[in-house]
């Protein structure tokens, strides 16, 4: 039986031609950050959970943040207007009258905050963010352990590919392990604000009595060994995170 050719339109053919790897390439968004009023710097979350970040979504994981943070400063801003009307009090010429009342008035305007400061007060707030940071960081475990897998599935494939000389698969092969690369990179970006968030809680963890290490940087972790590696060393300071907050007594 002859076969016969039909000539198919350019566009058509140029719809039907395998798609180059950087028509699939996934973005690189940038981590958008926060300045406080204390000088400390909030990042976004790299929500991989719901997908490869983009920039908008890091910006909206800043936003729910910082409401709370603005809500949980009340009792600082209470301390620095009681701090300053005691200075405005003492300038000179000073009136013992105005700084006795200043003093008094702002002693009452902050024991809803005295509670803070001691172990009692502060360990449920500590023990819940502990446990928080603990649940992050499994899931960025849980995203680097499937990151391992789907490389070494992909370092398989794309082998055979090359041995069996088929170009259009290992092309496809090695755009799917770009990806799986990238995607292992914004798990890995999310270890950050956690690790900031350690750092700023530093004064609430050493009321209740508590010292957690800094989390050492995996951020230029790349390749199975890599990313097998940042597994292996985050598995055991996660569970002495959870250990100490387990053992908190409230």
């Amino acid at each position: 039986m002859s076969t016969i050719d039909i000539p198919l339109p350019d566009s058509l053919t140029s719809a039907l031609k395998q798609p180059v790897c950087l028509d699939l390439s996934l973005p690189k968004p940038e981590m958008p950050t926060l300045t406080l009023p204390t000088g400390a710097v909030l990042k976004g979350i790299a929500d991989f959970s719901r997908g490869i970040p983009t920039e908008c979504s890091m910006n909206f994981s800043l936003a729910l943040m910082i409401a709370p943070i603005m809500a949980s400063m009340q009792c600082l801003l209470d301390i620095l207007k009681f701090l300053k009307s005691i200075i405005d009090a003492a300038k000179p010429p000073p009136n013992p009258v105005d700084v006795v009342n200043a003093f008094a008035k702002g002693i009452t305007a902050l024991e809803h905050c005295l509670g803070l400061v001691t172990p009692a007060g502060i360990c449920p707030f500590v023990k819940s963010l502990l446990l928080l940071i603990t649940r992050m960081l499994h899931c960025v475990l849980d995203a680097l352990e499937s990151a391992v897998e789907a490389l070494d599935r992909l370092e398989l494939s794309i082998a055979t590919a090359l041995k069996e000389g088929n170009t259009d698969e290992y092309a496809a092969l090695q755009c799917a392990m770009q990806n799986a690369e990238t995607a292992a990179a914004g798990a890995l970006t999310s270890i950050e604000p956690v690790a900031a968030l350690l750092q700023i809680a530093e004064p609430f963890l050493s009321i209740a009595n508590v010292k957690i290490d800094p989390l050492p940087d995996v951020s230029g972790s790349s390749g199975v060994a890599g990313l097998r590696l940042a597994v292996e060393t985050l598995t055991p300071i996660v569970a002495t995170i959870e250990r100490i907050a387990g053992a908190l007594p409230c």
